[in-house]
């Protein structure tokens, strides 16, 4: 066996970690990929990477030596081995919480491997942030939404209006410990430059109308007079879907937003 796999295996053990493919949590263990996901990086001292579901930090090993690195855990007894391990290491932040419940400290990359159970919300949470690019690994229920030229899901669609996906290769599924049900893929994830469909949709309490209305002000710096009449100039089949919550949109309706306002 490699010495990443020794030694993610005995830690498990060791730290009597409950591993389950229920709660998507596997360990990656194969040196190869972990080095080519940093390498996919392109890391310089400059940068801050962002690690969401840093297990035992394998990712912190490598990426440390680089740049500075967060790392957020929410298994207590994973956080105690990376306080231990990097406590007084300047480029290691350790965050032990809910990476769905906190908000993220300064990143412009990412490299993280998160739990399966989560991926899309972390994806989803992600898109509220502003970063230059990143790479994980996602499961191939999510990553084939991700990588489609079509709109598959909602959430497929809403993610693309935010993120660039490109798939980098398949990742076996004996790559992680315990050795998850389905195989993965390796993507590169580029934010996309800010735009009216962004601003629109990350209004997604908002009715479509007051989301577009407030996207302007805040993009453009138009008025909210300007505004409203920007959105009266909008063709009926847009202005018909005005009165509903950004996230009550139909498959379909977010198609037609985002094939009119990308044109």
């Amino acid at each position: 066996m490699s010495q990443l796999k020794d030694t993610i295996i005995k830690l498990v053990n060791d730290y009597k970690i409950k591993s389950s493919n229920e709660n998507g949590q596997n360990f990656l263990i194969d040196e190869e990929v972990l080095k080519e996901e940093i390498e996919k990086c392109e890391l310089k001292p400059s940068d801050i990477v962002l690690d969401i579901g840093a297990g035992f930090g394998s990712i912190e090993t490598l990426a440390r030596k680089q740049c500075k690195v967060i790392a957020i855990e929410k298994e207590i007894k994973c956080y105690s081995y990376l306080i231990d391990k990097y406590e007084i290491d300047p480029n290691v932040q350790i965050i032990n919480a809910d990476a769905l419940e906190i908000i993220y400290p300064k990143f412009n990359k990412i490299i993280s491997n998160p739990p399966y159970n989560i991926a899309d919300r972390i994806i989803d949470k992600l898109s509220f942030y502003d970063f230059e690019f990143g790479v994980m690994i996602l499961p191939n229920t999510i990553s084939k939404q991700l990588l489609s030229k079509e709109s598959i899901t909602k959430f497929s669609a809403i993610q693309r209006i935010f993120f660039e996906f490109e798939e980098i290769h398949e990742v076996n599924k004996e790559a992680f410990y315990p050795i998850p049900r389905i195989t993965s893929r390796m993507i590169k994830i580029t934010k996309k430059q800010n735009d009216i469909l962004q601003e629109i949709f990350r209004r997604r309490e908002m009715l479509l109308k007051n989301a577009f209305i407030n996207g302007k002000i805040a993009l453009d710096y138009k008025t909210k007079r300007e505004s409203r009449q920007a959105f009266q100039e909008l063709p009926d089949n847009i202005k018909s879907i005005g009165s509903k919550q950004v996230n009550e949109l139909t498959l379909k309706e977010i198609d037609e937003v985002v094939k009119y306002l990308d044109h």
